[in-house]
């Protein structure tokens, strides 16, 4: 089963139970709003830090700074230099404000905490342990396949993507260019991948269908992933404390 982020290892975070890391994805999102803005950048550095830690480092980090590097310098520009705070002075045709870059600092210290425990969960959880997990634990097998089913399918429509891809550069389409060459020729591309798509969420209905996927309210699973009872605590920790953290954001 192809997975599009999921790398493999034998860390102790590769080891912990599916249920368990995504309480702490949970617990991770909603401190990254109620922490100040410097302790979201630790959080965020200590989530990296477990990333490399646990031998998923270089693809880890790569897509951490790309994700996050544009967004870093927009939000500067944006904020620092174009737009209008009490404190802005300006330096000749430009202005600058100091509490525009700390707001903007704001912002990116919890959009990189949240996307750091984003890739930190997926990298290190194969999604057929997490439907195995919640499964197990009892969780209706519809939502079980709820959450899984996107971590499922981003594989399977990268390979689609990168087959679309080579049947239409064979065909002698131009694909590679300008800007303009590449927005001429996105049409071509998603086009097949929407048709695919449907296809594919219609062949795994009728799958799902005729082995009575929601028949009984519990499914029994022959190789569940690891777990103790000290992780079913830690499992409500987490929880109560993402609800606890989630209302103050909210009430701020």
């Amino acid at each position: 089963m192809s997975t599009l982020l999921f790398r493999s290892g034998t860390s102790w975070l590769h080891r912990a139970n599916p249920l368990t890391k995504l309480c702490g994805l949970l617990w991770a999102t909603t401190a990254a709003f109620v922490l100040p803005w410097p302790a979201a950048f630790a959080l965020a550095a200590v989530l990296a830090a477990w990333g490399v830690q646990s031998g998923i480092g270089g693809s880890f980090v790569r897509r951490l700074l790309l994700l996050i590097g544009p967004l870093a310098i927009a939000l500067l520009v944006i904020h620092g230099f174009l737009m209008h705070y009490p404190d802005s002075r300006a330096f000749g045709p430009l202005t600058f404000s100091l509490g525009g870059v700390i707001h903007a600092l704001r912002i990116l210290a919890r959009l990189a905490a949240v996307v750091s425990a984003s890739f930190l969960f997926v990298a290190t959880t194969h999604p057929a342990d997490l439907l195995k997990s919640m499964d197990a634990s009892g969780f209706p097998p519809g939502l079980s396949y709820l959450v899984a089913s996107p971590m499922l399918l981003a594989g399977m429509f990268a390979m689609r993507t990168r087959a679309i891809h080579d049947a239409q550069r064979t065909r002698g389409l131009a694909l590679d260019g300008s800007f303009w060459t590449r927005l001429r020729a996105l049409p071509a591309l998603l086009l097949p991948l929407v048709i695919v798509g449907l296809l594919e969420a219609n062949q795994r209905a009728l799958a799902l269908h005729g082995r009575a996927f929601r028949a009984l309210p519990r499914r029994t699973v022959l190789d569940p992933p690891a777990d103790s009872r000290g992780g079913i605590w830690v499992r409500r920790f987490l929880v109560l404390a993402a609800i606890m953290q989630g209302g103050l954001a909210f009430w701020r």
